[in-house]
């Protein structure tokens, strides 16, 4: 199992019309999507509460099911269409879960 760590800024434009509500649909329309995206066996949202910046944590069966994504008109919707220059991205090696145990 891999894990993706993405980190954006948002641009201004779309800052502009972030209201709660807003922010509450786009969501919930997104956990629906990323529910039918293969090989995706979680993702964590997050929002830094001071400047609004975005991320993600994903968990992802195979490397190739990630690089399937990062190619996904998903991606390009819910992260390069609305970040501030390129996403920051690292990826990580699962090495145990609380449901897994050690997979080393």
């Amino acid at each position: 199992m891999l894990v993706a760590v993405i980190l954006f800024s948002l641009k201004d434009e779309v800052k502009a019309t972030m209201d709660q509500e807003a922010v509450k649909a786009h969501l919930a329309h997104l956990v629906e999507e990323y529910k039918k995206v293969p090989g995706l066996k979680e993702k964590t949202f997050f929002m830094n509460p001071e400047n609004i910046d975005q991320g993600a944590v994903l968990i992802w069966e195979s490397r190739e099911h990630l690089a399937e994504y990062l190619k996904s008109d998903l991606y390009k919707a819910a992260v390069t269409d609305i970040c501030e220059g390129e996403p920051r991205l690292e990826t990580y090696l699962v090495t145990a879960t609380l449901e897994d145990g050690v997979l080393l």
